[in-house]
């Protein structure tokens, strides 16, 4: 325990030469008293009233020391409360207490319906490439790969989606987030090279529908899509349509390969409504001059 400034003060006076100490009081001594032979006045009755009000004060403390200090029978460590505790159980002198906490279980299919809530495709993105998986051990040991989903809300919004869902459930959001998935993961747990935000997800989704009725894999993901279409991504001409050589690629590619021009596309994007995202679905006809 560290010791207080007068503590050390103390101890310092203790270890310090005593002769030299009491020639150092007496030399304070005169000098103090020099002083009060050269004050007249004010200047002395105000050098008086704080010597009085210091002297009491010092009083005042010793006498708080006294009356707060602990008797020397009395038990306010940790280790006094250790034997006795020790001594009441051995002599049977306090009943141990039988109280046993009661932990609520779930019920499986609530578990099960929560596993399959956040493997929704309006609730998590299942991730594209092999290196995005997770091996998880199952009940027998063996190993099982899942391929990793990223939550499209963070944990508090699809909390309040699943009791919208089901509001006869109670169930807390500590428990809703320790029934998430290992492969449900977070958007910060997603590299930067992949982006969830609502512009990169409704150009994702919009493909992903198109590429029903296109045929060919020019429309199956957004890279591959922009690869086919320009001659190279990182020349501006191409970008803007402005080059002559890949500015007729989407007629080409793209419309030219619809596979039935009469068929009703249906596709999902994500709007916001109320300060709330959500996903909302259209459909219209395909036709060759409108594509």
């Amino acid at each position: 325990m560290a010791k207080t400034n007068a503590e050390q003060m103390k101890k310092y006076r203790e270890t310090k030469d005593s002769v030299k100490y009491e020639t150092a009081k007496a030399q304070a001594r005169a000098r103090n008293n020099s002083i009060k032979t050269k004050l007249s006045g004010a200047s002395l009755t105000e050098l008086r009233s704080k010597a009085k009000l210091r002297q009491r004060k010092c009083r005042e403390n010793k006498i708080k020391r006294l009356i707060n200090k602990p008797s020397s029978i009395s038990f306010k460590t940790r280790q006094s409360f250790i034997v006795i505790q020790y001594l009441t159980e051995k002599f049977g002198l306090v009943l141990k207490s039988k109280h046993q906490r009661i932990t609520l279980q779930l019920a499986d299919k609530l578990k099960t319906d929560i596993h399959n809530f956040y493997q929704r495709d309006d609730i998590s993105y299942q991730l594209p490439d092999k290196r995005d998986t997770v091996v998880v051990k199952d009940d027998d040991g063996k190993k099982v790969t899942y391929q990793k989903r990223i939550l499209i809300n963070n944990l508090r919004e699809t909390y309040e989606f699943f009791k919208d869902e089901n509001k006869s459930i109670d169930l807390s959001r500590s428990s809703f987030a320790d029934l998430r998935l290992v492969f449900v993961v977070s958007k910060s747990a997603l590299a930067h090279r992949n982006c969830l935000c609502v512009y990169h997800e409704n150009v994702r989704l919009l493909l992903k529908d198109v590429d029903k009725y296109v045929d060919g894999t020019h429309s199956s993901s957004l890279s591959t899509f922009t690869d086919s279409l320009v001659c190279s991504t990182n020349n501006e001409e191409c970008m803007f349509g402005c080059c002559s050589i890949c500015k007729d690629s989407f007629s080409e590619k793209i419309q030219e390969n619809v596979s039935n021009s009469n068929s009703k596309i249906t596709w999902s994007q994500w709007a916001s409504e109320n300060g709330r995202v959500e996903k909302k679905k259209s459909s219209q006809e395909v036709l060759m001059k409108q594509f």
